[in-house]
Formats: structure tokens, C-alpha cells, sequence
């Protein structure tokens, strides 16, 4: 069963005052009954433009069966109370309103940027407290005759959710200590081992996008990348699990054979192979072409660019702080591979939204300055604005750290020093790198590591995936 959650309007009313008026779901609602639909919709027109709270229907299948939101948004203290009422009783019990509530919390945590959820619930409501408890809600207290509902005084629970609670009740992908290495002391956060289609940065972007194509009800994707592409696997796997059409445009002047491009075919991927300077037309003439088929397909950027990619990696860097308050160990460099620009534009909107200081370093495989920090500069500024996050240009540029210093010969290009390291890490550490992204990121940072001087610190890299392409390499090694 498919759960979404989406914004209440006024076509919502007659639902909401059915459900509300229903004697199997208004045990402990404290609303003055029963519900009038025209005083309901005075009541919407008053509330609808407000900003202190969210009103949302839960569907299951399309079909709205339930609402919840957030009341009394507090963006000074980053806080927010929340409500939950399931409205179809036959959707009961099959854990949609667990869903719609995580749905919730990360649309708060997310895109709100709050800290802490909270609500209240009578102490008799134990379905209530079932429920969200199992969505990571915590018990902090107990308020006597907190509320007079229906002739008597009632006792309530606090409940009370923080943004390092979620993430925690998330399953966040492991950070790795790799021991003292180069003077320093170095981690490595295993985004490769993110559980689907082989991980990688791709799959947390891939994620964020289907969840918007299953929302939409489309029935196709079309996306751009060659054949060394983690990107392609991962979209292509996701569109075959979901039965959809799959289009991948491909560059005619990086379509050699790799275990990504066989598991895109495995996948059932559509390829078609243009040069380069034709895929931006060719992107368009299939897109129309699939429309006129009757179809509603969904164009994802190549690499997953945009500001949900950009999400996906704003929402690791808030991984990684909460490693750091768990562990009591902060990072003071991190490293990766910089390739579309919007993992790197996430850690950095991470940083600028958290506050934090340190050096994030992305090692650019293929492109070059300025070129190369544009993209992720640009990236970072159309993420903020989504927001209504205002910082100084000046912020971005001092937090925006792009080397392209070791991109050798360019995209999915390697050489020996390159290879060695990779089988270096391999044997050492059992962890698998490829010469396209990882280990080319990788060896640019000990190079960084090396002529900067660096001794004493704390390094995190980011393992963003790309493991099918570890075995194009073992003949080279």
C-alpha cells in the first residue's frame, strides 16, 4: 500500500467533517460537535494562508483516508505540535497513520528545519500512544487535569520527538574508523552500503525522486547518463522494481562496456546513444514522444541534479552530525567525490543551515574550476532559496571548497597511481573503490592530506558508492 500525505484544501471539508463527526474516531478529539461543513469552511478560509501550521490528508492508494499536520510552528524555536486522525476506519490498523507520521516528521525535520515535534494525548488514549511511540516519540511527562473535555478534567502525556531522535530511528549508513592514517585520524561514511542496487550518493538521491514519481502517479522515467553511471543503475533498478519504462540518453563518447551498463540492461533500460552535444534535443524529442503515447513520464537530471538531489545530501550531513553528538567526535575535514555538483551542495547547505565549522573538500572527478565550483555554487543558492535561507554570498564562497587538481585525463579516466591505491584499500581495509569516482576522490584527498600538512585531525570521506565499477578495475590490478 502506497502512503502519501499531501496539503489539505477546501474539496477536503466534507471528508473532514465526516470523519470528525464519526463516533468510532472522535474518543478523544476535543472538537465541538458536531462539525457543520459551512462552518468548516469558514474555519479553512480563515486558516489556509497561515504559516504557524500544516494541514494534510493521508492517502493510501490515492484514496484520502485520514489528516494530520503540525499546529502552532514555532520557526524562531524550531518547533511544532502534532495531530494525527485516521478518518476511513478500514485503513486502521495497517499501519498507514505510522507511515503518514514519518512522512510528517520529515517534512518538519526537512523542510521546516525543526528541532523538536511534540503533542499531547489524554492518558487513556493507548492506541495514540501505540502509535506514536512506534514512530520514535518519546514519554516526557504527565500534566494532571491538563484539559476539561466533555464534563471532567483530563490527565495527558507529553510526547516529544527532536530531529536527532528521528535521524537516529532512521537507518543512517555506518561512519567507519579506518585507524591513524596520513598523521590523522580518518573515518569513512559507508553510503555504499546504502541497501539497494549496491548503494552510493545515487541511491539517497534516486530515493527522494521516486518518492515524488509515486506521489505523481507516473508511469515512466527518462534520464541522462553514461555507461559508467551509478546514477543510471540505480534509476533504472527502481524503475524496473515499479514496472515502469526506463530511458537512459547516453553519450556516444562514454558507452564503453561496465558492470553498471550490463545491469542496466538486466534492468530493461532503454538505451539511446547520441553525442553529447545532441542529448539535451534528444532528452526533449523522447519526452514529447512518450507523451503523445499516452504516457506521464518523469525526466530526472542526469546524476540526480536539483534540488532534491541537493536534499538527499543535506539530509547526510545532518547524519553526520548526529554521529558527531553521539560519539563526541567532530569531523574537521570531509572529503568525497564531487561529480553533478549536488552532493557537494548539500554538505555545504548542511553547514551553512547547522552553523557548523569545518572544511568540506569535494575532489572533483571530471570537471574543472571555474566551471566546476559554479555548478555547486549555483546548486547551493537555488537549495537556499527553496528554503527562504538568506545567507551572504560571501558564506557560500568561503564554504564552497572545489579541487580539480586530480582529475587526470577526465570523466572515468584512471592511471596506475590511482589503481594501486584502490588495490591498497582493498586489501587493507576490505571496503571497494573505483577509479571513475571513489578512488579517484580518494587519492586526491591523501594528496590533500599530504601537501597541506595536515596532522592531528579528524577526517571523515564519504564513500558515495560506484562498486559495480570496482571489478572493471581488477584486470588492472
Amino acid at each position: 500500500m502506497l502512503v502519501t500525505i499531501r496539503r489539505f484544501n477546501e474539496n477536503d471539508i466534507e471528508n473532514k467533517v465526516k470523519w470528525i463527526n464519526d463516533p468510532a474516531n472522535n474518543t478523544y478529539l476535543h472538537y465541538d460537535l458536531p462539525l457543520d461543513v459551512s462552518k468548516t469552511k469558514n474555519w479553512w478560509q480563515n486558516v489556509k494562508e497561515r504559516t504557524d501550521r500544516f494541514d494534510a490528508v493521508i492517502e493510501a492508494d490515492g484514496v484520502p483516508c485520514g489528516l494530520i499536520g503540525l499546529l502552532a510552528i514555532d520557526g524562531k524555536n524550531k518547533k511544532a505540535e502534532y495531530y494525527v486522525s485516521m478518518g476511513d476506519c478500514s485503513y486502521k490498523g495497517k499501519g498507514v497513520a505510522t507511515k503518514a507520521t514519518e512522512l510528517l516528521l520529515e517534512y518538519a525535520f526537512r523542510d521546516l528545519h525543526l528541532q523538536r515535534v511534540y503533542l499531547y494525548t489524554e492518558t487513556a488514549n493507548i492506541p495514540a500512544q501505540k502509535l506514536i511511540e512506534k514512530a520514535g516519540f518519546c514519554r516526557e511527562g504527565m500534566m494532571k487535569s491538563d484539559l476539561y473535555s466533555k464534563g471532567r478534567f483530563v490527565d495527558r502525556f507529553v510526547y516529544g520527538i527532536t530531529k536527532d531522535m528521528f535521524l537516529k530511528n532512521k537507518e543512517m549508513t555506518a561512519i567507519q574508523y579506518l585507524g591513524k592514517k596520513y598523521q590523522n585520524y580518518l573515518y569513512i561514511k559507508r553510503d555504499d552500503l546504502i541497501p539497494y542496487s549496491f548503494g552510493g550518493n545515487k541511491a539517497r538521491k534516486a530515493k527522494l525522486f521516486f518518492d515524488e514519481i509515486d506521489a505523481g502517479n507516473y508511469d515512466s522515467v527518462v534520464t541522462y547518463g553514461s555507461s559508467h553511471s551509478n546514477h543510471c543503475r540505480i534509476v533504472s533498478n527502481m524503475a524496473a522494481a515499479r514496472n515502469m519504462g526506463c530511458c537512459i540518453i547516453a553519450p556516444k563518447e562514454v558507452s564503453d562496456d561496465t558492470y553498471n551498463s550490463r545491469l542496466m540492461n538486466m534492468f530493461g533500460a532503454e538505451f539511446v546513444t547520441v553525442p553529447v552535444d545532441e542529448v539535451s534535443n534528444t532528452i526533449a524529442q523522447k519526452l514529447e514522444v512518450l507523451k503523445k503515447e499516452g504516457k506521464r513520464p518523469y525526466f530526472i537530471p542526469g546524476g540526480g541534479h536539483g534540488n532534491i538531489g541537493t536534499q538527499a545530501y543535506v539530509d547526510c550531513y545532518d547524519e553526520i552530525v548526529a554521529y558527531e553528538k553521539e560519539s563526541g567526535i567532530h569531523f574537521d575535514y570531509v572529503f568525497f567525490a564531487s561529480g553533478t555538483g549536488t552532493t557537494q551542495a548539500g554538505l555545504v547547505c548542511g553547514q551553512i543551515i547547522n552553523g557548523d565549522k569545518r572544511r568540506i573538500i569535494g575532489i572533483s572527478i571530471a570537471r574543472k574550476n571555474p566551471r566546476g565550483r559554479d555548478v555547486v555554487i549555483n546548486s547551493i543558492k537555488d537549495y537556499l532559496h527553496s528554503c527562504d535561507i538568506v545567507v551572504p554570498d560571501s558564506v557560500i564562497e568561503e564554504n564552497t571548497i572545489f579541487v580539480d587538481s586530480y582529475t587526470g585525463e577526465g570523466y572515468a579516466k584512471n592511471n596506475d597511481d590511482i589503481c594501486s591505491l584502490i588495490q591498497k584499500v582493498m586489501i587493507e581495509h576490505g571496503i571497494p573503490l573505483d577509479s571513475t569516482y571513489t578512488g579517484k576522490a580518494f587519492y586526491g584527498m591523501c594528496r590533500e592530506i599530504e601537501q597541506n600538512g595536515l596532522s592531528g585531525k579528524n577526517i571523515l570521506f564519504i564513500h558515495t558508492g560506484g562498486t559495480p565499477l570496482f571489478f572493471d578495475e581488477l584486470e588492472n590490478m
